[in-house]
């Protein structure tokens, strides 16, 4: 090789590892702008003054008189946009119940259609209930953890009102009409849990938002039960639901308040109505409530009653941490309630304490 051939090579060599590295910085500052990393934090103590485990089984996520940090939880949720179109949602968590082993608990595509409706394919979080779909952030809400009388999952003894997620798809639907934001979900797919899977399920969630101040949504799905082990008798049973809520925040008033209707074909002992009521007081860098919760679960020898009232204090701490309190009263008029079993007492007192991270 000539000198002068060397002198071209090298030049050559060094424009394209040039043009290399300036691609490669490029891409890597498109994807800086198009990948979003959020996550959250909550450590929750909890204890009862009962034996019996409340909201769960008895070592597997339930509280009782030895106290337990159920509820603790922590994660990341990381948004990639592929392009203009595009985008990918995800979610790893890990908590108390799974031994803080991080997994992926969610991750789905979305497909924006146009300026109106997105589709949306893969693991989604269930579309019911007016804080389901961000339930792990308990910065976002007042509460320790969402009441229970309405946000169960599978909870033994619960209402099985709304569920973790589902694998299928959604088309969603969002439009401003002047103050309000109206949107619709039209959901489907199959839900599957460690002791039951919901097949066919499909529904739909309304709602309508009064800038950003006032949201009231409804819901309405239905599936079918298959391959439940604990208790088989809902095998082939088809499982409706229909739910209402409301959220405000206007003048420092807080509230909050759902109802659920559940069925469950023949079984008269899975029917539910349930239902409670948030108002708080924001003042300053405090927020006062009082949340009430009823539940009603079966009829007849199966019947099940439990109310629910506590008082909460929330204390922002700093940006985006939160330092929650709360003392609950428990009647159980009939039956179990919510408990994995008959409470040796009618009345329970349960106080936790707890501290909620979003970043």
């Amino acid at each position: 090789m000539s000198t002068k051939t060397g002198k071209l090579t090298a030049a050559a060599v060094s424009l394209a590892l040039g043009n290399s590295f300036i691609t490669s910085t490029t891409l890597a500052e498109e994807w800086t702008d198009r990948v979003r990393l959020n996550g959250f934090a909550n450590a929750v103590y909890q204890v009862t003054d009962e034996p019996v485990a409340l909201h769960g089984e008895s070592g597997k996520g339930g509280v009782d008189n030895r106290g337990n940090f159920t509820g603790t939880s922590f994660g990341f949720n990381i948004t990639a946009q592929i392009n203009d179109r595009i985008t990918l949602y995800s979610q790893l968590a890990g908590g108390h119940e799974e031994s803080y082993v991080l997994h992926v608990d969610w991750g789905f595509m979305g497909i924006e259609l146009n300026d109106a409706f997105t589709l949306r394919a893969g693991n989604i979080k269930f579309p019911v209930g007016l804080v389901n779909e961000y339930i792990d952030v308990g910065y976002l809400y007042p509460w320790l953890q969402a009441p229970h009388s309405f946000y169960s999952q599978m909870v033994p003894n619960g209402p099985q009102a709304t569920r973790d997620g589902y694998s299928g798809g959604s088309l969603l639907f969002a439009d401003s009409f002047g103050d309000w934001t109206l949107g619709a979900d039209l959901f489907g797919g199959e839900v599957k849990m460690d002791s039951a899977d919901v097949r066919k399920t499909q529904g739909l969630t309304l709602k309508a938002d009064w800038n950003d101040q006032v949201l009231i949504q409804a819901s309405t799905y239905t599936g079918l039960m298959e391959n439940a082990t604990t208790n088989t008798a809902m095998n082939n049973q088809k499982h409706d639901v229909t739910a209402f809520g409301v959220k405000a925040d206007v003048n420092n008033f807080v509230v909050y308040t759902e109802y659920a209707n559940v069925k469950m074909g023949t079984l008269t002992n899975m029917k539910a109505k349930t239902w409670y009521a948030t108002l708080g007081y924001r003042i300053d860098k405090w927020l006062p409530f009082f949340n009430y919760e009823n539940f009603d679960k079966g009829e007849g020898s199966s019947l099940s009653q439990q109310t629910s009232s506590t008082l909460g204090l929330r204390y922002d701490l700093m940006r985006n941490t939160a330092l929650k309190m709360e003392l609950t009263r428990i009647k159980t008029k009939a039956g179990t309630g919510m408990f994995e079993s008959t409470p040796n007492d009618n009345s329970t007192n349960q106080f936790g304490i707890g501290l909620s991270v979003m970043y």
